[in-house]
């Protein structure tokens, strides 16, 4: 898979996506899923090119558990052949309602100096 596939099945689901931790917390409506990498593992390859495994974390903030946006996300990725374990917690927030978190990781082959 790539970023780009990884993207195009986020954003598939209809409801607001962004790039980076920070989206989680923005004000922006629920569910809504935010994701960023956080690991870079180079694979050499042959010659002197190298790529590497980077891996995101995928999140999504939902009003409920078993969010419907959520089990729709899954299927996309299991069809792709992606089959992540997912967590999940409850967050409670002091000054709004709490909200519920489910997140996982998938690994992608990109070249990060490009």
């Amino acid at each position: 898979m790539t970023k780009t596939e990884l993207s195009t099945i986020l954003h598939s689901l209809g409801i607001p996506v962004g790039e980076g931790e920070h989206f989680i917390e923005s004000a922006e409506s629920m569910p809504k899923v935010a994701y960023w990498e956080y690991l870079w593992s180079d694979v050499m390859a042959s010659g002197d090119d190298y790529d590497c495994v980077v891996t995101y974390q995928i999140s999504m903030i939902s009003k409920r558990p078993r969010d419907p946006k959520l089990l729709a996300l899954k299927s996309a990725l299991n069809a792709s052949g992606i089959h992540p374990d997912i967590y999940h917690e409850y967050v409670k927030a002091d000054k709004s309602p709490g909200y519920y978190h489910s997140y996982f990781s998938v690994d992608i082959e990109e070249k990060v100096d490009e």
